[in-house]
């Protein structure tokens, strides 16, 4: 029988705490998600659209599971506490309710959608390297061969060790943390060393309002608030702490914020750049929706060509025709079930 933890708050108390903070996030989450679709298919003809429909159409899919387990948590909620004969929080952890299944399974995609975008994102700014994402894919075929393991074992609970699924379920959240500072390493690299090439080789504009170190700090900033709530998480996990289910309850909307977050403050840089100044201006917004390439902006023509293969100049206000050449310690309980 599994051994539920006992540190921190009350379970019943988190588990509800959980699904109001959900609830909270997923509010902002929808005004982000809201506000950022006219900017991910902004000027989209039917030929862009065939090229960049990953990140918009992924973003949708994001938003839908996020929003279901939302609805899902709630109804879980209603079964478990509100209607006659309520079991109560135990019905969080019995494995043969159809809720908790769907529940774990809306959470793998989640999490391995996400996954899946940030590798992509890194891939397209990399110029479609594939050595350089060799990790992460590992890791991200790590990650999904774990959720596979946790839902074949919802439906055949004593095919297993009790040895094998504690040091399986162990491995989910150092993998996926694992993978995210990788791939936000990789990407924040790749653009600030196109910002040392270009100030080696005099082709920064200094007075310039967007910056390749300011995007990278708007990439760095965001990513921080799914990398930090998956390390408070990781670290209330092996804790055996109650609270580690408020988290997981909030990291579910929070992964889908960090994706329209970035298009956000990209594209108010960008427009503030635009209205402040009338020298060349660089990084399309969708640069971050699909494949494309930055590039500094140049003080002068001369010596204006490309540093790197597939960067290309962008005069301010024509970002879009940019050419396309250039998861509670149940210890034998999956943490992210919940």
């Amino acid at each position: 029988m599994a051994r539920f933890v006992h540190k921190g708050m009350p379970i019943d108390v988190a588990l509800a705490l959980g699904a109001f903070v959900e609830t909270l996030i997923h509010g902002i989450y929808t005004y982000l998600f809201i506000v950022a679709m006219p900017i991910l298919w902004k000027r989209t003809t039917a030929s862009e659209l065939r090229q960049r429909w990953i990140f918009p159409i992924a973003t949708i899919l994001m938003y839908i599971l996020s929003s279901l387990h939302v609805a899902l948590g709630y109804y879980r909620v209603m079964q478990a506490y509100v209607l006659p004969g309520a079991p109560g929080w135990t019905l969080f952890f019995n494995f043969k309710y159809w809720g908790t299944f769907a529940n774990s399974l809306i959470v793998c995609l989640h999490y391995r959608l996400g996954d899946i975008l940030v590798i992509y994102r890194c891939y397209c700014i990399w110029g479609k390297n594939l050595i350089v994402i060799i990790i992460p894919l590992l890791l991200l075929a790590a990650s999904t061969g774990v959720n596979i393991f946790v839902l074949v074992w919802f439906v055949n609970p004593s095919k297993y060790s009790r040895h094998s699924e504690i040091t399986t379920l162990n491995m989910m959240y150092p993998l996926s943390l694992a993978q995210n500072i990788i791939t936000t390493g990789l990407v924040t690299f790749k653009i600030w060393n196109q910002h040392r090439a270009s100030t080696i080789h005099g082709t920064v504009d200094r007075n310039s309002h967007l910056t390749l170190i300011k995007v990278v700090r708007i990439i760095i900033e965001s990513a921080m608030i799914y990398t930090g709530q998956m390390f408070i998480l990781l670290v209330l996990y092996f804790y055996h702490n109650t609270f580690q289910y408020v988290v997981q309850r909030a990291i579910i909307p929070s992964l889908g914020i960090v994706f329209v977050l970035i298009a956000l403050r990209v594209h108010s840089a960008k427009q503030q750049a635009a209205e402040m100044e009338t020298s060349i201006c660089f990084l399309p917004t969708r640069w971050f929706s699909d494949g494309e390439t930055a590039t500094e902006p140049s003080q002068n023509n001369r010596g204006s060509t490309s540093l790197m293969t597939n960067v290309s100049k962008v005069k301010s206000g024509d970002y879009d025709t940019i050419s396309r050449k250039q998861h509670n310690v149940l210890p034998t309980y999956p943490p992210s079930t919940h």
